[in-house]
């Protein structure tokens, strides 16, 4: 897969740039089921791969924790390796950040339909490189969801020209509602960071409706945030992280 002079240009001046049909469908429609299978019945991973909620308070089937985030899923199984490694994304990436180029993190995102908090999953503005420290100009994400995402489908968010400064917005930290965390071996809710509100002008801000198995590139220096889960229907999504290898 080559990109074209517009996308290249779309992701280097504004930001981010969308890559329709970047994954084959049977891959997508493979990880997908195994999600959901997880989802349900949390497989024997080491604990440092699964991201959950409160075990007092949400269980899952045998009584296990829920799943909401799977950290490097493809070091565990193939299905998830086939999408991080997948030969039309590193290519893509390679287009936009110049070869040689290296998978840096990899992740699935479960936002569960049955959840009624008032947050329903979403995430709020925040750079990747503040969780990351990815230098500017040398990281690039991937976002491809396992489903079609739209308002109130966990779709993304952007503000263009966000990145055009390379500089480090200062965050703020909160815990989701629900919080999400580890049990090691108790549970530990996971701080997460944003942006704070009164610094963004949402006027600016573009939702990104999308297909399973498109792709949205941004740079790890772009603002974004994602949508809540008013679907009814649990969504997932694959956020994989590539960096220059040099």
């Amino acid at each position: 897969m080559t990109l074209s002079p517009e996308q290249i240009t779309s992701y280097r001046e504004m930001g981010f740039c969308l890559v329709r049909h970047l994954v084959p469908p049977r891959l997508i429609e493979a990880a997908r089921d195994r999600i959901l299978e997880i989802a349900d019945d949390r497989p024997d991973w080491p604990s440092k791969h699964f991201q959950t909620l409160d075990p007092e308070t949400y269980t899952g089937r045998r009584g296990k924790s829920v799943p909401v985030g799977l950290q490097r899923p493809g070091l565990n199984e193939e299905v998830f390796a086939q999408i991080a490694e997948h030969q039309n994304l590193s290519t893509s990436v390679a287009c936009l950040l110049g070869e040689p180029v290296e998978l840096f993190t990899e992740q699935i995102g479960i936002k569960h339909g049955w959840l009624d908090a008032e947050q329903g999953g979403r995430s709020y503005f925040h750079q990747d490189s503040w969780y990351w420290k990815i230098d500017p100009e040398l990281g690039c994400n991937c976002w491809i969801p396992m489903d079609p995402v739209g308002e109130d489908a966990i779709a993304l968010a952007v503000i263009p020209e966000s990145h055009r400064n390379w500089t480090l917005t200062e965050h703020e930290s909160y815990y989701d509602d629900p919080p999400m965390g580890r049990s090691n071996p108790t549970f530990e809710p996971f701080k997460r960071h944003r942006i704070p509100h009164d610094q963004i002008d949402y006027s600016n801000e573009l939702l990104v409706p999308m297909e399973a198995g498109d792709g949205l590139f941004f740079s790890n220096y772009t603002w974004h945030r994602s949508e809540p889960n008013r679907s009814g229907q649990t969504k997932a999504f694959y956020a994989i992280a590539y960096q220059r290898a040099d």
